[in-house]
């Protein structure tokens, strides 16, 4: 007996047994129907994340001269971005999650209000739910990898600023990656970064640790760990801040001008290992491998901010190491009261971190004494 599986983005489906003796056209039959495949047109510039269960997203050009029309006259139409061009975007997110629309209609309502992130706006439960299919059409944007130099990094601030205005707005993007940090040309040759791809985002006040998201090779180090894991860590504005540096990080040692390096390209490692093989990789590059390392000579200026900023994590990380400690008995009295004076103080510490300290202190202030203000200026 044989019995086929067919797989969606909604669940797998067995169905009854064949005898394939007996029973060899239905068998034949069936295995041609099982092994059909689906096309979505032809393009270079066609982009796939595959998995048998999850978005399945699918990103490639398309053409509509009536949509292209209707552009302009949209209530968030943004007259900076010159192009024409459009893409659509296909994915399965799961019924029950907030709808990637309404939490756009969320983020122009905040972008109406704060000028400083409307720019870098792009309009697009923990159990296992019905996953529906979505097709979402937007004007074509190009990756933030294509940039180098002051571009690369200005684009980069940019985003940083838009994802804090809306965190700000309890608008939670939870997968920053540099897939999802793009960007646009504007007509006096500026390029403007724009945050993209909202179908993972939260609107809770606080997101919950009971659904874990984010791409791993860019998620804190913290999101990684096995209480993470379980669910008993809630994701916080710094483990967002964390993953901004992380992809920075990424750029500046696999790009060179705008392309992938083919020979020397660091960090492979990450993308093969799960959550906890990827957190000891990170810790080991953090601690013992990233200060004698040497960026691609286009990112020479990005990779300061890099260092800078990852002397930050590593003081932290210090810090909740000291915050975790579990309580040890001492016999002498003095030590013991040292050791809880101190687990006192780290815990403090972490528990007074806001997010505005955290976007000051891992951020801002590092990115400022590497840009020039009108660099800095996130204004179109």
């Amino acid at each position: 007996m044989i019995y086929l599986w067919y797989f969606d983005r909604q669940d797998a489906i067995q169905c009854s047994g064949i005898n394939f003796v007996q029973d060899l056209p239905r068998f034949m039959e069936s295995s041609n129907e099982f092994g059909s495949r689906t096309k979505h047109g032809e393009s270079d510039k066609r982009t796939t994340h595959f998995g048998l269960r999850g978005r399945a997203t699918t990103v490639f050009p398309v053409k509509s001269k009536k949509l292209s029309a209707l552009v302009p006259t949209l209530p968030h139409h943004n007259p900076h971005n010159p192009t024409d061009e459009l893409v659509a975007k296909i994915y399965w997110p799961e019924e029950e999650r907030e709808s990637e629309a309404d939490i756009l209609r969320k983020v122009y309502e905040i972008a109406g209000e704060d000028k400083e992130g409307k720019e870098g706006v792009r309009t697009q439960g923990a159990e296992r739910g019905r996953r529906v299919l979505y097709i979402i059409v937007f004007r074509k944007l190009d990756p933030i990898t294509d940039l180098s130099n002051k571009e690369f990094l200005t684009a980069w601030w940019h985003i940083v600023v838009c994802h804090y205005a809306l965190w700000g707005n309890n608008v939670h993007h939870r997968d920053v990656s540099p897939s999802n940090l793009m960007v646009y040309k504007t007509s006096d040759g500026r390029y403007i970064g724009v945050l993209n791809d909202f179908d993972l985002s939260s609107t809770q006040d606080s997101p919950s640790g009971q659904e874990r998201t984010g791409t791993i090779p860019f998620m804190a180090m913290e999101l990684l760990t096995e209480e993470a894991i379980k669910g008993n860590i809630k994701h916080l504005y710094r483990h967002d801040a964390e993953s901004f540096i992380w992809v920075l990080t990424w750029v500046c040692l696999r790009y060179e001008e705008g392309q992938l390096l083919r020979k020397g390209r660091r960090l492979d490692k990450w993308l093969k290992e799960d959550a906890i093989g990827c957190r000891k990789e990170k810790s080991d590059f953090l601690y013992n491998v990233q200060s004698s390392i040497i960026p691609s000579p286009s990112h020479g200026r990005s990779w300061r901010v890099v260092q800078s900023s990852l002397e930050v994590i590593d003081s932290f990380y210090k810090i909740k190491r000291k915050a975790d400690r579990p309580k040890i008995a001492y016999s002498d009295d003095s030590e013991m009261e040292d050791f809880e004076t101190d687990v006192s103080e780290a815990r403090h510490h972490i528990s007074s971190l806001t997010d505005a300290t955290v976007f000051k202190t891992w951020l801002e202030d590092i990115i400022r004494t590497k840009l020039s203000a009108q660099f800095l200026d996130v204004r179109v």
